[in-house]
């Protein structure tokens, strides 16, 4: 990971002021790069997806990154919403997540009903053909860029999680409202990062949490389990802590 940041120094100090950003990226390319996480939102350094796509691609020329990660825009509408994963990352059989109904007017949170467990399965299934296409392709970009197509209305927070990578996910109906029930209501984060070495601390990669009035559903309970040993093969390090909030914005 050193090599990495270091080489982000060298190219993206004119670009991005915040060291701190520059380290972000550094991380996340670094934690998707060696099968830690899934995915990796751009939300950090303003950098546009062409430039991302080019970054990346000096990262593989420099022996920095493998050939496997790749760009991927999230819905047709803009090219501002994008993120980077490896197109590998649905080989062998995977692990559907765990879709929380959370919409607002439930009583409490709830395990989502078929209906949008099929919807919110059918987004991976497309993202999942778009990366084989890629796959597949004879003589491949260096460092291709995927269009993940979604339907008109679809609660994006549950495609964010998708592509993340978190086992449970956040659903609520958005032709409703944009709020939902997770006001005031005790939830257990998790979080998983590289482990404390000297003087460095604990610094989390992924961070997702969950309705404590759900942790003792079985389906959610096996999704969690799961995760941690994936995590413990990759040593990494997992911490939870409880947590109420006011306001919960997604």
């Amino acid at each position: 990971m050193k090599d990495i940041h270091h080489y982000l120094v060298q190219r993206l100090r004119t670009k991005v002021r915040a060291k701190s950003k520059i380290k972000e990226i550094a991380q996340q390319l670094y934690a998707i790069d060696k099968g830690m996480k899934a995915g990796f939102l751009w939300d950090v350094g303003c950098l546009q997806m062409d430039e991302v796509s080019d970054l990346i691609n000096s990262l593989k020329h420099a022996n920095l990154l493998q050939d496997t990660l790749v760009v991927v825009q999230i819905g047709a509408e803009t090219a501002d919403e994008f993120g980077v994963c490896r197109m590998n990352r649905f080989v062998g059989e995977q692990l559907r997540p765990v879709i929380i109904d959370v919409s607002e007017g439930h009583v409490e949170p709830r395990i989502a009903d078929q209906r949008v467990a099929t919807v919110c399965n059918g987004m991976l299934d497309l993202l999942k053909t778009q990366l084989e296409i890629i796959r597949s392709t004879d003589d491949p970009q260096s460092t291709p860029t995927v269009m993940w197509s979604l339907a008109d209305g679809l609660c994006r927070t549950s495609a964010y999680g998708m592509f993340i990578g978190y086992p449970i996910v956040y659903w609520y109906n958005t032709e409703l409202t944009q709020e939902n029930c997770l006001s005031h209501v005790p939830l257990t984060v998790f979080q998983a990062g590289t482990k404390e070495h000297g003087n460095t601390p604990f610094s989390p990669l992924l961070s997702f949490s969950v309705p404590n009035v759900l942790l003792k559903e079985p389906t959610v309970n096996n999704a969690i389990a799961l995760w941690k040993e994936h995590n413990a093969s990759k040593d990494l390090d997992c911490i939870t802590f409880s947590r109420v909030f006011s306001t919960v914005i997604m």
